[in-house]
């Protein structure tokens, strides 16, 4: 199931738009659940905007009303690459800090070094993430 919300263009590039939400109810896939699982849709006020990147070129126009749509699993497979490195970086060292006995302080920084890590590569691995626009 998509994940859909409605945006109007403010601002149209050669590689990107800029966009803001529209206040509108949840899309189907969202009402299950009762509430957006696209935070990063949801925490937008009206007055903020966003910019998506374009492979392509597409033909809207500053004004424009577009419908943004996201795959639900893509979307939540997005977001597990997205917390598992981190977490997986910040408890490994944790862990084997502890079964050889390292003191406290150098479980705690590799577990520091190790979340730095994970974010980095989440950040790299999740940046294939799609959004299709819909006119």
């Amino acid at each position: 199931m998509n994940c859909e919300k409605r945006v109007e263009v403010v601002a149209v590039m050669a590689d990107h738009c800029w966009v803001k939400p529209m206040s509108q109810p949840l899309c189907s896939a969202c009402t299950e659940l009762g509430r957006c699982r696209s935070d990063w849709l949801r925490q937008k006020t009206s007055d903020q905007t966003f910019e998506i990147p374009l492979n392509d070129p597409i033909s809207v126009n500053v004004g424009d009303v577009v419908t943004l749509s996201i795959d639900g699993q893509r979307f939540s497979s997005q977001l597990v690459k997205l917390y598992c490195a981190p977490l997986l970086g910040l408890l490994s060292p944790i862990v084997v800090g502890h079964v050889l006995e390292w003191s406290e302080t150098l479980q705690a920084g590799a577990g520091l070094l190790g979340l730095a890590l994970g974010w980095m590569f989440s950040q790299r691995w999740t940046r294939t993430f799609q959004i299709r626009i819909n006119r």
